[in-house]
């Protein structure tokens, strides 16, 4: 409808005085070029911003014209020259021999009818030509190469001099370089040449007699073919037509000869070709490979290599790797010392070496050698470790290496460790404590027997008149000179408010961090040895106060040649004591200074485009992850595993000294770390906090299990189930882990109390103790501490009704209410109090009934439950060789000291 009615019917004019197209079907411009919406200043602007663009690219455009005609250009060029050079050698070659040779047609019998070169310059011209136009791409030039080796090995079977002011190392370098390039080409699947393999890998053996300085700098180069020859070698030696004998030959030629770079040619050696999996089921046999192999300069390439990986981030392949190669190097070394004596005593460098390997690769070990469940199907299952794998890692486990391990150690070094411990500790002791202290994280269902033989091993030391080896040392009194020697031991026993920078990363120089770590491995290794000594030393031993060392005739007990002095365990006292307490009184600092794993963002778990090839990381993954993160200023100890040792170390001496008192009044004491006037109501507080927290988990868990999907996760279809219970288990883990380090804020002196309460005054803990009786009574009766007030509450909460969902009182107070009679009362007591379980902390009620069966008259108002828990007791603690009362759970021994009855439990199954 128009707005203006002017009787026509025409539609009126348009004037569109805006320059732009206003309708929405109409077609572009001709030119290319969109007018932009807008006008006025801005649709200017736009305009020549479009044109700029336009000019620039036209630019571009001409600039890649000529980049491509310029390149096209020297392709050709340089193509014409390599043909011509190629036309020229091939000329003097057919001059030289006076008949016809193509090597277009990949004829191979003419490489066997090459006659050698009338000269020395003629050959180094043919040679500066070939490295002139060669391509390895180019099946000819291949023939040509392996034509002048022929040629050149021929000739110099006639010229045994080659001087090299001519330049031939350099020339004979460059060829090892292409035909070390022409064989990996070989190797590859998409080449499809059947060049003689066999005159390639003689052909890199001449050139190892030739020049092998220069060869052994092109290790990394070498052995990266040899490699790949090996991987396929079942089907690229028909291929190529060489046999595994000259493969192997091949890879151990360039070890053999002695040079300034041997070392460079056995650590690529070891990185590239000790990497290999499974090489026996490649090669047929290891034991050519071991029978060539030096394993001393082994241990030392790959020492040096291995320092300088240490603290990198390894990926699982790279681990894989890892382990082969430990796994062929141990087998080398064994294969070397077999049925010597040496096999029983580890050298230092192979040791070192080992400790390195192993402790770079000690998780992933840990968890595919002695796996926790193996039918959980939560997580991913690790692939089992290779049966040769296996085999040599446990070789590792031996009592006779383990004890020998300080055999190496040299007496003089023996020496200068105890007496100049705070300023040299030599690389063998260091070596030896990281490996002793992997094999018992590697294995720790073995650690009792790897403690026990490292305890039984000794090193010599020198006789202070002769200077002739003459004592032995037990390996516990080394390790504890070089201990309480270390500058860390003596800064932690001065001062227990300076132990937590010690336990933290350290931010000095290398140097500094590297001798801290190292005294921790000494320390540690040290705690692990004395924690095993004490498990199997008597009081008698322990108290006998020998120190010198024992002779070679002497008949000493070995346990008692290994005891401390008492002065030496006091010192070591007071180390564990500021030790202990600042790993539970700054828990939670330290848990901070931990690693934080890396487990992505929760919405890789709601991501649909995730790496199917990268799984998500299970809960269960994550706890292992947790438990073996460690201490980044302990040599990375999970902070768990160190708290437990030196927590146990330190309740072990104080059992010794609580037997038979040697250390001084008030020696255990930690008051002065504690504000003790307001000490007891900040454990009530905490304990309080505690019980609050594990409350609130339990209601959790409960949830969550009520909560759980009924369909199996393993059947068709459930992926988004499976997907929202993964979730549901992350954000759960989160949160326990959060209250973890919580409870360890919230908790420090309760902790202290729970697991090293000897810091506290006894007076103090009875006072704790009863305030623990007294807040629990609360919690659990309402308030009504009185037996008789907690029955009148709990028959006037129920009064016939349910009690917060439970029993009625009358089923309440019944369950704490026995009938005992006076000829059995252990047996009638345990019947019916057993199921109460915690409930027997609440108020009971006891009836005897006499021997004709009748109840004994009398009200229970305390007096009848005092007496049952008098019969009661001494009815149970009865000795065995006393009056028979027919349990017989105790024996008495001469000291009218009562322990368990060893063989009572099998005198029940009897009966």
């Amino acid at each position: 409808m128009f707005q203006s009615f002017t009787g026509s019917s025409r539609r009126p004019r348009q004037v569109n005085l805006s320059g732009r197209n206003v309708n929405p079907f109409a077609s572009s411009s001709a030119s290319g070029r969109q007018a932009p919406h807008g006008y006025g200043v801005q649709n200017t602007l736009a305009i020549a911003q479009q044109e700029r663009l336009l000019r620039q690219q036209e630019r571009d455009r001409l600039n890649s014209a000529r980049l491509l005609q310029r390149t096209w250009r020297g392709y050709l060029s340089r193509r014409a020259a390599r043909n011509a050079w190629r036309a020229e050698w091939d000329a003097n070659e057919q001059t030289r021999i006076g008949m016809k040779i193509s090597f277009e047609n990949g004829d191979v019998d003419q490489i066997d009818r090459t006659i050698a070169y009338s000269s020395l310059d003629q050959c180094r011209i043919q040679l500066r030509l070939l490295l002139q136009f060669f391509e390895a791409s180019n099946d000819s030039d291949a023939l040509r190469l392996l034509y002048l080796s022929n040629a050149l090995r021929k000739t110099l079977e006639e010229v045994s001099t080659m001087s090299d002011e001519e330049g031939w190392t350099s020339l004979l370098a460059r060829l090892a370089k292409i035909t070390l390039r022409l064989t990996l080409k070989l190797a590859s699947p998409f080449r499809q040449s059947r060049l003689p393999g066999d005159l390639l890998l003689r052909s890199l053996c001449f050139l190892i007699d030739l020049v092998p300085r220069q060869m052994a700098r092109l290790a990394e180069e070498y052995y990266t073919v040899m490699a790949a020859l090996t991987i396929d070698v079942h089907t690229l030696s028909k291929k190529l037509a060489f046999s595994t004998d000259q493969l192997v030959a091949t890879t151990l030629a360039l070890l053999q000869p002695i040079t300034a770079d041997t070392s460079n040619a056995y650590e690529w050696f070891a990185r590239k070709y000790l990497t290999i999996p499974n090489l026996g089921s490649h090669l047929g046999q290891l034991d050519m490979i071991a029978s060539k192999i030096n394993y001393r300069l082994l241990a030392k390439s790959l020492d040096s290599y291995a320092q300088g990986t240490t603290g990198k981030q390894l990926s699982n392949e790279d681990l894989e790797s890892r382990l082969w190669l430990l796994a062929y190097f141990i087998y080398f070394r064994r294969s070397a010392v077999s049925g010597s004596s040496v096999e029983e005593a580890p050298e230092p460098e192979y040791v070192k070496v080992v400790s390195t390997l192993l402790n770079s690769v000690a998780s992933f070990l840990s968890r595919r050698l002695e796996p926790e469940d193996p039918l959980d199907n939560d997580e991913l299952q690790q692939p089992p470790l290779h049966p040769f794998i296996e085999e040599q890692i446990s070789s590792l486990v031996n009592q006779s290496s383990i004890t020998g391990l300080l055999y190496k150690v040299r007496p003089s070094e023996a020496q200068k460790d105890i007496s100049e411990a705070g300023f040299f500790v030599s690389e063998d002791a260091k070596s030896l404590a990281s490996y002793a202290l992997t094999l018992l994280r590697v294995f720790p269902r073995r650690g009792d027997d790897i403690r026990m033989w490292l305890y039984l091993g000794s090193t010599t030391s020198l006789s202070p008149s002769t200077s002739q080896p003459g004592t032995r040392m037990p390996a516990i009194k080394y390790f504890w000179r070089l201990s309480s020697a270390t500058d860390l031991f003596a800064k932690i026993s001065r001062d227990s408010n300076g132990v937590l920078p010690l336990l933290r990363p350290s931010s000095g120089d290398a140097t500094s961090n590297i001798q801290r770590e190292q005294d921790w491995t000494i320390i540690l290794l040290f705690l692990e040895l004395y924690t095993f000594l004490l498990k199997v030393m008597d009081d008698e031993e322990f108290f006998s106060n020998e120190s010198v060392l024992m002779g070679v005739n002497t008949t000493s007990s070995w346990t008692r040649e290994s005891a401390l002095s008492l002065k030496d365990v006091k010192f070591l006292t007071l180390f564990l004591k500021n030790l202990g307490f600042t790993l539970y009184w700054n828990a939670a600092d330290l848990n901070e200074t931990q690693e934080v794993e890396s487990t992505g963002s929760i919405m890789k778990y709601f991501s649909p485009s995730s790496n199917q090839n990268d799984p998500l990381p299970s809960v269960r993954e994550l706890e292992q992850r947790n438990k073996e993160k460690g201490l980044p200023g302990v040599t990375g100890i999970p902070l768990d595993y160190f708290r437990g040792l030196v927590t146990g170390l330190l309740r072990m001496i104080h059992e010794r000294d609580s037997r038979r008192k040697f250390l001084p009044e008030g020696h255990w004491l930690m008051t002065s770390r504690f504000d003790m006037e307001g000490f007891i109501s900040a454990v009530v507080a905490e304990e309080e906090n505690r019980h609050q927290l594990q409350e609130d988990e339990e209601n959790e868990d409960s949830n969550y299990v009520d909560e759980l999907p009924s369909q199996s996760l393993g059947l068709i279809g459930t992926g988004r189930a499976q997907q929202a219970r993964r979730i549901e288990a992350f954000r759960r883990h989160q949160q326990q882990a959060a209250r973890r380090k919580q409870l360890e804020a919230l908790a420090p002196r309760l902790e202290i109390l729970r697991n090293m309460p000897f810091f506290i005054p006894f007076a103090t803990r009875v006072q704790i103790f009863r305030e623990f009786i007294y807040r629990d009574q609360m919690r659990r009766r309402q308030g009504f501490i009185d037996p008789d007030s907690w029955r009148m509450s709990v028959s006037a909460a129920s009064m016939g009704r349910l009690l917060d969902g439970n029993a009625a009182a009358r089923d309440i107070l019944s369950r704490h209410h026995a009938s005992i009679h006076r000829e059995s009362v252990f047996d009638d007591a345990f019947d019916q109090f057993y199921e109460l379980g915690e409930g027997l902390k609440e108020p009971i009620q006891i009836s005897f009934i006499d021997k004709f069966g009748a109840t004994e008259a009398g009200i229970d108002g305390g007096g009848v439950t005092k007496e049952f828990l008098t019969s009661i007791t001494n009815e149970a603690f009865m000795p065995s060789n006393g009056p028979s009362n027919g349990l017989d759970l105790f024996v008495e021994n001469d000291q009218n000291l009562l322990y368990p009855n060893p063989s009572a439990v099998e005198q029940r199954k009897e009966v």
